[in-house]
């Protein structure tokens, strides 16, 4: 016979849905539910809580502590309760807890007493705690890299600035300081548009805008000290947070080093008496020429700017500047290549070319030199035409170096063909002496007698 439904039974069958309900949600859900029947013994657990301690749930509920835990834990754990039970007051904590592998997880746990019906006497404490330990270790991250972050653009040498969305400065760092004179409290009182030089603010606006925009990447413009000087600098911005807020973030790089360099370079390049010329990569058109090279070529900046070697048919040997041009891209640098040059009147002059690609702005470039060797050819060249002559004058007289046969009685030479000729014929023929006649005094004695001793007389 069927049980009879009563709205009794309706009732409880209700609730026990509830409770299973409940039961089962308490169960589900990631975060450790514990009941505590007194300091030191568990009342219900929940399976998330039982996972992390490796039991069931039968084998945790109303154990005392020390079944469960080594002693030292079992007193941490009651010691902490203890606070609770004494002060009827809710508690927060964090602690690092051992699960049932040994790893250590840290938790945020919360206690909460709840009284009888008198309000005083607790009944039990309800507890929850949450795994925090990605949460902390991902905050200590944070921080850390916001400490790396600091301290990196509080030593590095290039200007930072930080500016909110209107541009007023909220933070710089000491480079800042350093490099333009004004005190942090000055800066965060300023426009990021007032550190640059009155003439120059309508353009950055105009810059910066387009940076904003992703038209430019970088700002050209100088900023200006406290002291009036002009700094020469490159600036880069971008947005980004700061301290939860919007902000731009700006980095100025210092270019007063890189332009003391190029001025150096200017005047060097300027002022060399070696002709030294910079050709544009892969185009090799002339971007500029130095003094020296008008001045010995006879072009002007106008005749050069602009064009290549062979539009100007600087190079009389076409093959042979090919030649060098391909090594110096081969290789990155030629030393030393000898060259024929043409100047603007069509003579020629003897260069020795040395070169090297360097590197601008983003731009590839060759730099040669060119050290014009024209005299010490022309020098080489008679130096070669007197050696040759001597060399000709030496084949000329080459037999008398040697043992020539000479007649014993008329002082005759005989020369190569058998011939016999007179001393200063022979002479003559193999050398550039010429004789003129005289008569020593030996010779006067014997044969004018007379003139020798009206002498003596």
């Amino acid at each position: 016979m069927d049980k009879e439904v009563t709205p009794c039974t309706e009732e409880i069958q209700r609730l026990q849905r509830i409770i299973d309900e409940q039961s089962l949600m308490i169960d589900t859900i990631p975060v450790h539910i514990w009941v505590l029947s007194d300091m030191e013994t568990y009342g219900r657990v929940n399976q998330h809580h039982a996972d992390f301690m490796g039991m069931k749930k039968e084998d945790l509920e109303f154990k005392k502590f020390e079944e469960l835990l080594p002693k030292d834990a079992a007193d941490v754990c009651k010691q902490s309760n203890r606070d609770v039970f004494e002060t009827g007051s809710t508690a927060h904590t964090e602690g690092w807890v051992s699960n049932s592998k040994g790893e250590q997880r840290l938790l945020a746990i919360t206690k909460t007493p709840k009284f009888e019906n008198d309000g005083k006497t607790i009944e039990y404490v309800i507890c929850s705690g949450v795994d925090i330990t990605e949460r902390r270790a991902a905050k200590t991250r944070l921080a850390q890299s916001e400490e790396n972050f600091r301290t990196f653009i509080e030593t590095i040498d290039d200007i930072v600035l930080i500016g909110d969305t209107d541009g007023q400065v909220i933070y710089s760092n000491p480079a800042t300081t350093a490099k333009l004179g004004y005190s942090p409290d000055e800066l965060t009182s300023m426009n990021l548009l007032d550190l640059h030089p009155l003439w120059a603010q309508k353009e950055a606006v105009s810059i910066l805008t387009d940076m904003f925009n992703g038209k430019r990447s970088a700002c050209p413009l100088p900023l200006e000290s406290k002291t009036g000087r002009t700094v020469p600098v490159e600036t880069r911005i971008w947005f980004g947070k700061w301290n939860d807020s919007n902000c731009i973030f700006g980095l100025v790089k210092d270019l007063s080093k890189e332009q003391e360099a190029l001025q150096k370079f200017d005047r060097l390049f300027r002022t060399n008496p070696a002709l030294m010329a910079l050709n544009r990569i892969p185009d090799q058109t002339f971007v500029d020429i130095n003094d020296s090279f008008l001045r010995i070529l006879g072009y002007s900046m106008d005749d050069v700017i602009g064009k290549t070697s062979a539009e100007l048919g600087l190079f009389p040997d076409t093959d042979e500047q090919k030649r060098a041009a391909q090594m110096l891209a081969s290789y990155g640098s030629i030393r030393e290549i000898e060259l024929k040059v043409k100047m603007k009147t069509g003579s020629i002059r003897n260069g020795l070319f040395s070169g090297e690609i360097i590197e601008s702005q983003g731009s590839s470039y060759f730099l040669t030199v060119m050290i014009d060797i024209t005299d010490r050819k022309r020098a080489e060249a008679e130096r070669e035409k007197t050696i040759q002559e001597l060399q000709s004058a030496l084949e000329q007289i080459k037999t008398l170096r040697g043992i020539v046969p000479i007649c014993s009685h008329c002082k005759k030479i005989r020369d190569d063909k058998g011939y016999w000729e007179k001393v200063e014929a022979y002479v003559s023929r193999h050398t550039e002496v010429r004789f003129s006649h005289d008569i020593c005094p030996e010779c006067v004695k014997k044969v004018y007698p007379e003139l020798s001793k009206g002498k003596t007389d």
